[in-house]
């Protein structure tokens, strides 16, 4: 009787494990294909599908990170960023030592403009891993733009320390120094940014933003021809750049060449009708030709095109960090053209009594 209920006890014991390794290895199976269904969906970008799979997926089994991390990347990439931001979090409470789900939480910050809670997610990263270099390069890029310029500079000299072949890396340095040159009227600073600049061609010649920042480096320091040459390359990599257009003109501008200033700008109306800069540029030059009523013209079509702009905010603000302007020095310039507009009217007026 004994050895029974041991023969009893074991074969109900082996039962259970056996049961459990089935439920187990089955659960796991079932979670694969659903997480794969989802991988393949999302690298379709068929995204319903996506987070119907990995809701799935996170339903076998709560547990894992993976699932909730990936529904994170379908609704940031859809701009359902409430939703993105629940399932980063879950995913980081499932696994906290995983940085990509601290990245890209950041990358979300960033798309929707909160720049302190993108730098304390990049922190998190390069506490785990000090040295990646995207964490490093993106903190940097956020310190320059909140103008925290020596910050920015630490990281993106880490960044580069790191990646010293990357060039958006060596680019990054350039433009800190230069935007630290123009707010606090630094000529060393901008000297520097130019030593990064060439840098940048040093490696890749053919880098349009490098060739064309050289350019207005050359304007602010004076030196005419510097800028219409590195212009002619910007150029010579797209030949629709209507900032380089637009930069040559001014150049030609200060060189009192008003004839070949006003090509330059019509060009770049041609290449780019609503490249609003051009406008105001174009103006002055037909007010220095005496040519009122058109510069009228074009002083209105640079008010306009600034007003369609900032109704929307978003584009409105991604084109003035391109221009390295504050919304505020616009905001000023609009209104000085305005008031110009009307002198330049009454002036018209007068003329033709």
């Amino acid at each position: 009787m004994p050895n029974f209920l041991i023969y009893t006890i074991i074969f109900i014991f082996l039962t259970g494990v056996i049961s459990f390794l089935i439920y187990f290895f089955n659960k796991k199976r079932r979670y694969e294909i659903e997480y794969n269904k989802g991988i393949e969906a999302y690298q379709a970008e068929n995204f319903d599908e996506a987070i119907s799979f990995f809701n799935k997926a996170t339903i076998i089994n709560p547990e894992k990170p993976d699932g909730f991390y990936n529904l994170g990347l379908v609704y940031m990439a859809i701009e359902k960023n409430a939703l993105s931001e629940k399932n980063f979090m879950k995913a980081i409470q499932l696994g906290p030592n995983d940085p990509d789900s601290y990245y890209n939480l950041a990358l979300l910050y960033l798309n929707m403009e909160n720049f302190d809670s993108a730098l304390k997610q990049l922190s998190k990263v390069l506490t785990l891993n000090p040295e990646e270099s995207e964490s490093l390069y993106l903190s940097g890029l956020i310190l320059k733009e909140q103008d925290k310029f020596d910050d920015a500079l630490e990281f993106l000299k880490k960044a580069v320390k790191v990646s010293p072949k990357n060039t958006d890396y060596i680019f990054a340095l350039g433009e800190t120094y230069d935007k630290r040159g123009v707010i606090e009227q630094n000529i060393k600073d901008l000297d520097k940014a130019v030593v990064f600049y060439k840098k940048v061609i040093e490696t890749d010649e053919n880098n349009e933003n490098a060739n064309y920042a050289l350019a207005i480096c050359s304007a602010k320091k004076g030196l005419w021809e510097d800028c219409v040459k590195y212009c002619k390359r910007v150029l010579e990599i797209n030949d629709k750049s209507a900032r380089a257009y637009n930069q040559m003109g001014l150049s030609m501008y200060c060189n009192s060449d008003y004839d070949a200033a006003i090509s330059m700008y019509q060009k770049a109306v041609e290449v780019n009708p609503e490249f609003f800069e051009t406008y105001n540029n174009y103006g002055f030059v037909l007010e220095k030709q005496g040519d009122f009523e058109k510069a009228v013209e074009m002083f209105k079509k640079y008010v306009n095109l600034l007003d369609t702009l900032e109704a929307d905010k978003k584009t409105f603000k991604t084109r003035l960090r391109e221009l390295n302007e504050h919304e505020e020095s616009v905001k000023l310039k609009r209104k000085v053209i305005k008031d110009h507009i009307k002198q330049l009217e009454d002036s018209i007026k007068l003329k033709n009594q």
